[in-house]
């Protein structure tokens, strides 16, 4: 052995920092994975994603809910926003679960607990259909929104 080779086992700081930065990545990933969770898919076609978990109380049909939303055609973040309570500071309170809203909004809303901020892919059948809205969304579109459950009234 040469005398002036140093083994990890003689330096016990570096071992318990090595160790400290695995447990840290490790940490690093795993909240990664659940902040980019996979999107579930209902069986109506539905898809979405928990961003944020709420904690909250979850509404029942005939419950009025106060929500803010960003809307997208395409896709997330395209530049094709077609409406957005947060833009506006003011959020939409409906009665939820009773067709006030689209379908697919219904659904995912009556899943949710208060404080929970969720992504939706919500197919044409469950939004406006092949008649879309005249001059706002197209017939057939799949709408993206951005939703946070912020109370039950």
């Amino acid at each position: 052995d040469n005398p002036n080779t140093q083994h990890q086992s003689d330096h016990p700081q570096a071992t318990t920092s090595m160790s400290s930065l695995r447990l840290v990545l490790l940490t690093l990933l795993s909240i990664s994975s659940i902040t980019h969770a996979a999107y579930i898919t209902t069986k109506s076609g539905l898809q979405f994603q928990d961003l944020i978990e709420g904690t909250g109380q979850i509404p029942k049909a005939g419950d009025n809910v106060r929500v803010h939303y960003t809307g997208w055609l395409n896709s997330f973040e395209s530049s094709k926003k077609f409406d957005s309570s947060r833009d506006r500071g003011q959020p939409f309170s409906f009665q939820a679960g009773v067709g006030r809203v689209i379908k697919g909004w219904d659904e995912a809303i009556l899943g949710m607990k208060v404080g929970t901020r969720r992504r939706l892919v919500i197919p044409s059948t469950l939004a406006y259909g092949s008649s879309g809205i005249n001059g706002v969304i197209p017939g057939g579109a799949t709408l993206y929104f951005d939703v946070e459950l912020l109370g039950i009234n």
